[in-house]
C-alpha cells in the first residue's frame, strides 16, 4: 500500500475539535433540531430520552435473575422440543419454486474473506437463479439436524443451519425483492430453508413499493443491482425465551446471515453491498409486516459488479 501524504496541522486539529470537542447548551430541551452531534455533546445535559442505552441495560444478565432462568428452563421440555421441531415447515397456500441446483463458488473460503468488498458500482446485468440458490444456500439453509428423544421414548428431529442461532430459534427469514433474475419474475420472494425454495409474497407491486421505500442515497446502486435480500425479523421468537437480551441475538443473527450473503457472492464473482438506507414504516407497509412482531431490520443489494 502507497504511503498517505503528510496531513497539514489544520487537517489535525479540525479533526481534533470534531471529535474532542464539545458545545453545550443551556437550553437544549427547548431546541426543535437536534442533531445526533448535538444530543452528544450534551449528553449530561439533557434529560432526553436516551433509547439506545436503555436497550443496552434492558439487556444485560444479572445474577439471580428468576424471571430469565424460569424462561431458558421452559424451552428444555418436550411440549417445547415438539414446537422447536417443527420452525420451518409452511402452511401458508403461496405457489413455490423449488431452487434449481444451483452454481459452483469460484473462489476459496480464503480467497472470498480477503476480497470481499461493499460494491456501489453495479452493472445492471441479470443475476441467475443458479447464483441465487448458491447465496441463499449458504446464507441460512438446513445443513444437519440432531434427534432429540423425549421422555415418551419418542424421538423429533431439530435441523441445524448454515448460520448460528441463539437457542436454535431462528427468528430471521430472508426475503428477495427479485428486480433482474433470470428465471424470476420481479416481486417479493421468501425463501423457505425446510423446503429449499422460494414462495411468491407478492408480484411487481409490491416490489416496487419495496424499492420506493429505498432513500434517495441508496437507491441507485438498488436500481442497477440485480436484486437484494431483505432479512425480515420477529424478535419475540427470540424474547420469549431470552427477554430483551434475545433483541441482541436477533441482531446477532442477522448479522451472520449478512456475512454469509458477501462471502458467497464474492465466491460467485458477484457483488453485494450492506444497506439501512430505508424508510422502515415504509418498507414494513410494503412487505405487510406490523413493524414490531415481523419488521425489516436490514438489506444486502446483489448484482454484478461493473467493470
Amino acid at each position: 500500500m502507497s504511503e498517505s501524504p503528510l496531513l497539514t496541522l489544520d487537517e489535525i486539529r479540525n479533526a481534533l475539535v470534531t471529535t474532542e470537542c464539545r458545545s453545550l447548551s443551556v437550553g437544549f430541551e427547548s431546541i426543535g433540531l437536534r442533531t445526533h452531534e448535538a444530543r452528544f455533546d450534551n449528553l449530561s445535559q439533557t434529560a432526553l430520552p436516551r433509547v439506545a442505552e436503555e436497550f443496552l441495560l434492558a439487556g444485560r444478565n444479572r445474577r439471580h435473575d428468576r424471571d430469565t432462568q424460569l424462561s431458558v428452563t421452559h424451552y428444555f421440555t418436550d411440549p417445547v422440543a415438539v414446537a422447536l421441531s417443527q420452525l420451518g415447515r409452511e402452511a401458508t397456500e403461496a405457489s413455490r419454486l423449488a431452487l434449481p441446483a444451483g452454481s459452483e463458488p469460484e473462489a476459496s473460503l480464503t480467497d472470498a474473506v480477503a476480497g470481499r468488498r461493499s460494491v456501489r458500482d453495479f452493472a445492471g446485468l441479470p443475476v441467475s437463479l443458479d447464483d441465487l440458490a448458491t447465496v441463499l444456500r449458504y446464507a441460512n439453509s438446513e445443513t444437519a439436524e440432531i434427534d432429540t428423544v423425549l421422555e415418551s421414548g419418542s424421538e423429533v428431529s431439530l435441523r441445524l443451519r448454515t448460520v448460528p442461532s441463539g437457542g436454535g430459534l431462528y427468528p430471521i427469514e430472508i426475503w428477495i425483492g427479485a428486480r433482474n433474475i433470470s428465471g424470476l419474475a420481479p416481486g417479493i420472494y421468501r425463501y423457505l430453508p425446510h423446503e429449499d425454495s422460494l414462495a411468491m409474497h407478492g408480484g411487481a407491486d409490491v416490489l416496487d413499493a419495496a424499492t420506493a421505500a429505498v432513500m434517495e442515497s441508496g437507491s441507485a446502486e438498488l436500481r442497477l443491482g440485480a436484486g437484494f435480500a431483505l432479512l425480515v425479523a420477529q424478535p419475540w421468537r427470540a424474547m420469549r425465551k431470552y427477554g430483551p437480551r434475545g433483541m441482541r441475538f436477533v441482531f446477532h443473527e442477522a448479522g451472520g446471515i449478512s456475512q454469509n450473503i458477501h462471502l458467497a457472492a464474492t465466491a460467485l464473482g458477484l457483488g453485494s453491498l450492506d444497506s439501512s438506507s430505508f424508510y422502515d414504516d415504509d418498507m414494513d407497509d410494503a412487505l405487510g409486516l406490523d413493524g414490531l412482531f415481523r419488521t425489516t431490520v436490514h438489506l444486502i443489494v446483489l448484482g454484478h459488479v461493473s467493470s
